[in-house]
């Protein structure tokens, strides 16, 4: 598993000013939540007083918001990576996303585009296994394992047939 190099132990300390540079530039790069911002001030190894200094500064700044980071993640697994609401909710909670944003998050993504990607979805993997005596077995298991809900894939696989 890739592992993010750390600064060494050996390495000086840094100052405020390049501190807020680093995490500045991190915020930036992508979007962020706060539990990636924390992870970064720990792994720059900064003070406590200093990271919570510049926790806040970067906050205010609006540098990372995690309702923001939330709507943006959801909207761009579901479309770009065709992930379920349940995959979606999971990954927001690992990142300590509070359960409120979350909810607000998964509104923010169409009802009606949610379905028609579930149906395709259905379709594709139908067709993957159109010889198996098994496809519908197959088919609704992997949309399940891409995070749609299973009452939901169960009826798509069911009025596919």
């Amino acid at each position: 598993m890739f592992k993010r190099k750390s600064r060494p132990a050996d390495a000086p300390d840094l100052t405020s000013d390049e501190a807020l540079s680093k995490l500045e530039q991190f915020c930036l790069f992508r979007e962020r939540c706060s539990s990636e911002v924390w992870e970064k001030i720990r792994e720059l190894r900064l003070s406590k007083d200093l990271g919570d200094e510049l926790f806040e500064v970067l906050k205010n700044d609006r540098f990372f918001d995690d309702q923001r980071f939330a709507e943006i993640f959801a909207r761009g697994k579901f479309r770009s990576n065709q992930w379920g609401k349940i995959r979606i909710k999971m990954e927001l909670n690992m990142r300590k996303i509070a359960p409120a944003i979350v909810a607000i998050a998964l509104d923010s993504i169409d009802p009606e585009a949610y379905e028609e990607t579930l149906h395709t979805l259905v379709q594709k993997k139908l067709q993957q296994w159109h010889d198996d005596p098994q496809a519908r077995q197959k088919a609704a298991a992997s949309v399940i394992r891409a995070g749609f809900e299973s009452d939901l894939v169960f009826a798509a696989v069911k009025k596919k047939e």
